[in-house]
């Protein structure tokens, strides 16, 4: 396991821990407690003292960080997976951190707290927090440049059948129609969250739809660099498995429940982009881990993807 993501699944704790160490430091500075939760009108609706509102914070981050250690080690021969796990470990602590501190800063020097509104700047700190920590995490689980194949895929490995000189594309448009519908309700309780109790009421849901909405559907392409999956209407984010890190590709039947559910998931050694159950594109890796991605006529890919793999280490 690299060393940076050794270390990185500790941040939720240690960002908790900073937030309590303050708390207590400043005790005197919270005549009317801390505030401990604002509610969708961006109105304070409940107050903590400051020793409850330390020992919450530690709860939290020691939870967080039970949590980010069990799941790097269950990954611990999967570098995408590592990288995720550090990405979302330290997205989480800066927005703890940020969440927490801006509570902190609103209750100093208060003499009342319940039904005052909350800084109009604590959504936005949290949000940008949230990008910037997640960001960090991606840069620092950095590691060394991935392990090549050095042989052609073996013999028993399905191939198509392709013209020396001639290059072939393959890609497929894969749906998840649960995901869409999630998207499309989230985005409409939103709505109606604005209106009925405020502009800013509806923003963590409309948020949310507005991440799901580009995995709902998202396109699988094979050609002469690799296997790539992104969303069907956006550039990025995208997977990208180069042939060079291609040992041999196959068809595989999956069930997401058995891998977590839709999306981008990651399971011990296998790291896969699931929008539902059935067929999968299997890539065994040189390092050891697996790429799945679900998408039709899986076979089709998997020789295609053999055959260039070998045209590669043969050039």
């Amino acid at each position: 396991m690299q060393r940076s993501v050794r270390v990185v699944p500790w941040s939720p704790l240690l960002a908790t821990g900073s937030v309590a160490l303050a708390a207590l430091a400043w005790r005197d500075r919270f005549p009317a407690g801390v505030a401990s939760h604002v509610g969708p009108d961006g109105v304070v609706d409940a107050v903590a003292s400051v020793g409850a509102f330390a020992a919450a914070a530690l709860a939290v981050g020691a939870g967080l960080t039970l949590l980010w250690g069990l799941l790097a080690r269950d990954v611990r021969r999967n570098p995408a997976g590592l990288r995720l796990v550090a990405t979302a470990a330290t997205g989480s602590a800066a927005l703890l951190a940020a969440g927490a501190g801006a509570l902190l800063a609103t209750s100093l020097d208060r003499g009342t707290l319940l039904g005052e509104p909350a800084p109009r700047w604590l959504l936005p700190l949290v949000l940008v927090a949230l990008g910037g920590g997640s960001l960090l995490g991606w840069a620092l689980a950095r590691g060394p440049a991935p392990a090549e194949a050095r042989q052609s895929p073996p013999p028993d490995a399905p191939r198509v059948e392709l013209p020396e000189g001639t290059r072939a594309v393959w890609t497929r448009v894969v749906v998840a129609p649960p995901v869409l519908a999630g998207a499309v309700v989230l985005a409409g309780l939103g709505v109606a969250l604005a209106v009925v109790a405020g502009p800013t009421a509806g923003v963590p849901a409309l948020v949310v739809a507005a991440a799901l909405a580009p995995t709902a559907s998202v396109r699988v392409t094979v050609d002469h660099t690799g296997v790539s999956a992104r969303p069907t209407l956006l550039p990025r984010p995208r997977v990208h498995v180069p042939l060079t890190r291609v040992v041999r590709a196959g068809r595989s039947d999956v069930r997401a429940r058995k891998l977590g559910g839709w999306g981008l998931r990651v399971r011990g050694e296998r790291t896969a982009v699931l929008l539902r159950s059935g067929e999968a594109l299997d890539l065994e890796l040189a390092d050891g881990s697996r790429f799945l991605v679900t998408v039709d006529d899986a076979a089709t890919a998997a020789a295609l993807v053999n055959t260039l793999a070998e045209r590669s280490r043969v050039c």
